[in-house]
């Protein structure tokens, strides 16, 4: 994550792309989402968009972020490319690599304007079909994932595209260039972010799956997971009654109880798969929730053979 959370977003660059009609983004709001963290959209559908010089394109196909622009968020647009285009600091076998699948980045050493030597981390966007690079140092990371503080030396790995493992076994990679901006062997994560009004937890779905890496995707139901969605959902209630008719929170609210009835309908099997050393502490933090619904069907399933889930280990 590029940016605060609660950044501004550049409304008169969306409107020029057909993105905001009478004040209200028209654009899915997990893309809404990425934007407001710094990270790139999924593809989106612009419409009727008009140039600084003149010219107009009736649609096209493109992925959206926001970059600052001397202290002023602008939308940059990234269109899809007909053909990949060399990268100058790439040899032929890393182009190669990048494209193909087979690493997830490249990282390379250059000279800044001041002549001083940094890193520079190279990504291959197969949506956009181009190379996408960045600066770790400009990189903001939360301060936890799954409750767990990440260090100062866990932290440098993933500015630099290299993948961590997390104590409950969640393998993290940052990768710019997606719209939740970071890879897993876990569908979901909890992300603990440090902003002006303090500490604030975020609910990440869809984690795409890390790149050039055969492991089998996790459950998500480790102990440290389940602790920091407790807190999401917290979090979204307090606002909630701030903001009573905000959908986006009300959105946010009904993800978190999908994920929660997910791991409550887990059978006793599958939990105790999850994390023998935990199984106990994984289950109280499910009774612990505020939504009954949660508690009644953990109780139903633990009555329930396991065999009847059609689950096995």
């Amino acid at each position: 994550m590029k940016q605060d959370l609660n950044k501004q977003l550049p409304l008169e660059d969306l409107k020029r792309v057909g993105l905001v009609t009478e004040g209200t983004l028209t654009m899915e709001w997990e893309n809404v989402n990425a934007l407001k963290r710094g990270n790139m959209t999924n593809l989106v559908e612009l419409k009727n968009i008009k140039g600084d010089y003149g010219f107009n394109i009736d649609a096209m196909n493109a992925r959206l972020s926001v970059v600052d622009e001397n202290g002023t968020n602008k939308l940059r647009i990234d269109p899809v490319y007909k053909d990949v285009q060399p990268h100058p600091l790439l040899s032929p076998k890393e182009h190669d690599q990048l494209t193909n699948g087979e690493v997830p980045n490249v990282k390379k050493e250059k000279l800044d304007k001041e002549g001083n030597s940094v890193t520079e981390v190279i990504e291959f966007d197969g949506l956009t079909n181009q190379f996408i690079s960045y600066d770790p140092r400009k990189i903001k990371l939360p301060e936890a994932i799954n409750n767990e503080t990440l260090s100062p030396d866990k932290k440098r790995k993933l500015r630099e595209g290299e993948a961590i493992v997390l104590s409950d076994g969640t393998e993290v990679q940052f990768r710019s260039s997606d719209q939740n901006g970071f890879r897993s062997n876990r569908n979901a994560m909890v992300l603990s972010l440090l902003l002006d009004s303090g500490l604030s937890y975020l609910l990440i779905t869809g984690v795409g799956r890390l790149i050039g890496k055969e492991t089998p995707e996790e459950k998500n139901y480790s102990k440290g997971y389940l602790t920091a969605l407790n807190e999401v959902e917290k979090q979204l209630e307090s606002r909630k009654k701030s903001f009573p008719n905000d959908p986006t929170i009300t959105k946010g609210i009904n993800q978190v109880k999908h994920e929660f009835s997910k791991a409550s309908h887990s059978s006793p099997v599958e939990l105790d798969q999850l994390s023998e050393n935990h199984t106990e502490e994984i289950k109280n933090v499910l009774f612990e929730t505020d939504n009954e619904l949660h508690k009644k069907d953990l109780l139903k399933d633990d009555k329930q053979p396991a065999e009847k889930t059609g689950r096995t280990r």
